[in-house]
């Protein structure tokens, strides 16, 4: 009777050659879970593993699972192999697939860039010597290049490329390449014979080339009897104790043999949701919404232990389509007329999470409703209350606003009542207080702000088309000249100008550019425009003459009539 420590592993330990693994990835015989990230290396991470292939370094194991009859992962190809149709692969890879996609990608010269090896730089040719690996300069030894999609890459490629570079994806008839590379190297000098030149780069293949084939990767192979949940469970740790997985991948995983694919469900809501795209949400804040539904927290500890299936199966929908619907209202009714101007991305978790009950409500009920999430939004901005332990403020705000929002009763999220709204904090804030300056732009635009060139007020696709951005009132340069010691990155010298006004006001005086936008519009419209970026435009104001200090006392009385207009709150001084 055997022991407990003479039993046989649940794994088998085997070598692979590469060749072989490449082969098989490419018949469709080793496939992803369909759960996996998406290849993410770039062409510097794949030239080093290359480098340490043909060094025959170690490059790690890999964790492969036999596929039988039974229940598995659904699955999908290699970035750049055959789709896999109706065949279902034999091995799924658990863990690997960055390693094993660029491999596969450079030894079968598919994806954006091309592979090359310099075999002059293995060799030193007057001296009959192959290097070893610590003389290779391996900078140059190992190179990419993209594929062309113009002349000018392909051109540029050309001048990068020489006679000695031989092609990754050729390995299999490096000796084809090197008849021809002798020919091209005798038939400009002779110093050298073709038949002493072939004998160098031969034994230069034998070090080097070969490895590309015939290097062996430890693999690590489940049987097919390993429990679906066991599969989890190891690839969760693997990913733990590797290089980490956010929740909605491991979450995709354990859900999968429940019947809940989250892979689907969030590739059907970036085709459903437009927002969800442009506004880059990550599938984990769903995940973090569904959680406050379901929980009321939006803690990872809870995403990652609590949720269930069937909570996904509950909640996701609303979950997807309150997130996007509370991006459509801010962008309407908030002024968030770019991404970027976002002020918290968290603040969608709860203000979706309790999107769904708005939606329930009748027509005029919903219109109180959409006042009151607006009012939570702008409140939760200018007293930054979600600067630190946003998870946990996400928790406490969702329980509250369920009640507050469709009913207004009950308790109101602190940020309407608790917490101070300081006209002090905003006089001295620089622009890196991104809520307050997120904040800012966004009720520039509510206020209707008017390019400074044709009068037109910011829009989404304005703001995209002709690159309105945030820029400087008073010119950082025009200050610096003038010897103002505050700072120009303050937010109050803040405002969403066009690149062409940019380039125009440059380093001028205001005062100067200003005499220059009245000669062009005139002075009524001069002051319409002015206006609507909350900033004085009358011959005693600051910025008419030139004054920095009075410009930013004069902008942050004005700034805070726009904030308790939306806030509905008084701003303390101090």
């Amino acid at each position: 009777m055997s022991s407990a420590y003479e039993s046989d592993p649940i794994f088998e330990t085997v070598p692979r050659q590469l060749s072989n693994l490449v082969t098989r990835i490419h018949g469709r015989e080793i496939a992803l879970p369909d759960f996996q990230r998406d290849f993410v290396w770039d062409a510097s991470r794949t030239e080093e593993l290359i480098q340490s292939i043909i060094s025959e370094f170690p490059v790690g194991t890999l964790l492969l699972w036999k596929q039988g009859d039974g229940e598995s992962f659904a699955s999908r190809s290699f970035e750049g192999a055959p789709d896999l149709g109706d065949k279902k692969p034999a091995e799924l890879v658990l863990d690997g697939q960055q390693r094993l996609t660029a491999l596969y990608q450079a030894l079968t010269g598919v994806g954006d860039e091309r592979y090359y090896l310099k075999v002059d730089e293995f060799v030193t040719v007057e001296n009959d010597y192959i290097k070893e690996f610590h003389e290779v300069n391996f900078d140059r030894a190992v190179i990419s290049v993209p594929v062309p999609t113009n002349k000018a890459q392909a051109r540029k490629n050309q001048e990068i490329l020489g006679a000695s570079h031989f092609p990754v994806a050729d390995v299999n008839s490096f000796d084809d390449w090197l008849d021809d590379y002798v020919e091209y190297i005798t038939g400009s000098d002779e110093t050298f014979s073709a038949k002493y030149l072939k004998s160098l780069y031969r034994r230069m293949r034998d070090k080097y080339i070969v490895p590309l084939r015939s290097y062996g990767l430890p693999v690590l192979t489940l049987p097919e009897t390993t429990p679906i949940e066991a599969v989890c469970t190891i690839f969760e740790t693997l990913n733990r104790t590797g290089k980490p997985l956010g929740p909605f991948e491991l979450l995709t995983a354990r859900y999968f043999p429940q019947g809940v694919n989250l892979r689907d469900l969030w590739i059907e809501a970036q085709e459903n949701y437009k927002a969800l795209v442009d506004f880059k949400v990550d599938p984990y804040s769903v995940l973090q919404t569904v959680c406050l539904k379901a929980y009321a927290s939006a803690q990872r500890s809870d995403v990652l232990k609590k949720l269930t299936a069937l909570d996904i199966s509950t909640h996701w929908s609303s979950a997807v389509s309150g997130i996007a619907g509370v991006i459509d209202m801010l962008q309407s009714d908030c002024g968030l007329v770019a991404p970027k101007w976002l002020p918290y991305g968290m603040l969608l978790m709860p203000m979706g999470a309790v999107w769904g009950d708005v939606q329930k409500l009748e027509p005029l009920g919903r219109a109180a409703a959409y006042s009151r999430l607006q009012r939570f939004f702008w409140c939760s901005v200018f007293t930054t209350n979600y600067d630190q332990g946003a998870n946990s403020q996400a928790g406490a705000d969702y329980a509250r606003l369920k009640e507050w929002v469709i009913s207004g009763d009950g308790q109101a999220p602190e940020a309407l009542d608790e917490l101070p709204l300081s006209a002090s904090t905003l006089r001295s804030a620089s622009v890196r207080r991104k809520a307050l300056y997120c904040g800012l732009m966004c009720l520039l635009a509510t206020a209707r702000a008017e390019d400074f060139h044709t009068g037109q007020a910011m829009t989404p696709y304005r703001v995209g088309e002709v690159q309105i951005d945030s820029h400087h009132i008073f010119p950082k340069a025009f200050l610096t000249r003038s010897g103002v010691t505050e700072s120009a990155e303050l937010l109050l010298n803040r405002t969403l100008i066009d690149a062409e006004t940019n380039r125009i006001i440059k380093d001028k005086a205001p005062s100067k550019y200003l005499s220059e936008m009245a000669a062009t519009y005139g002075e009524d419209k001069l002051k319409s425009v002015l206006s609507s970026h909350a900033i004085r435009s009358d011959s005693d104001s600051g910025l008419a003459n030139d004054d920095y200090a009075k410009f930013l006392d004069e902008r942050l009385h004005t700034v805070i009539q726009l904030i308790e207009r939306v806030t509905e709150r008084r701003l303390q001084e101090e």
